[in-house]
């Protein structure tokens, strides 16, 4: 058995601040995410005994993403969803008539957690996704939504493929911990 090898970057002994930031040792995270899930069945069993139709999808991955982070020119906050799920959210979701959205979150540390209620009003349907963001890449989502006028909920496979798309013109609420700080 040898020296144990230094991992950090470059060997550097200086910790990766990625891996720190994904790192939950006093468990507030997963304890968040267990909440965000629990409320999410609240708010849809709600929307159920009012009557509505609702569909829950829960992103494995949920990404802010930037026109300038690949070769496209999509920017928001995307889903990535496994596929029972977004076999299901295909069945289900239009975008010509899912018109509004809510959205509920809150951020911990550097992460917004949220469910964002897709709806379509006149046939009482709902969609609502779980996901979690990291904030510290979410500066360049707000630059291209204040460039654009808007901001985008992408759905897509694992395999890369959007399964959907939602357009929202009211687009604050969904990174408003980050505005509060600026």
């Amino acid at each position: 058995m040898g020296e144990k090898q230094d991992r950090t970057p470059s060997g550097s002994g200086v910790p990766d601040p990625q891996v720190q930031r994904m790192a939950d040792p006093t468990g507030v995270h997963q304890e968040t995410w267990s909440q965000v899930l629990d409320e999410m069945d609240v708010y849809a069993e709600d929307r159920r005994e009012d009557g509505w139709d609702v569909l829950t999808v829960v992103g494995v991955h949920t990404d802010a993403i930037t026109k300038d982070m690949r070769e496209h020119d999509r920017f928001g906050i995307q889903h990535i969803l496994p596929d029972n799920h977004a076999d299901e959210f295909v069945d289900f979701y239009d975008e010509d008539e899912f018109t509004e959205y809510l959205v509920y979150g809150r951020s911990i540390q550097r992460f917004m957690y949220l469910i964002t209620e897709l709806i379509d009003p006149e046939r009482k349907r709902s969609v609502m996704i779980a996901g979690r963001y990291d904030m510290m890449v979410a500066q360049g989502l707000i630059k291209n939504a204040r460039e654009e006028g808007v901001l985008y909920t992408y759905l897509k496979r694992i395999n890369g493929t959007i399964v959907g798309r939602f357009e929202h013109e009211e687009w604050e609420p969904l990174v408003s911990p980050i505005l509060q700080g600026e």
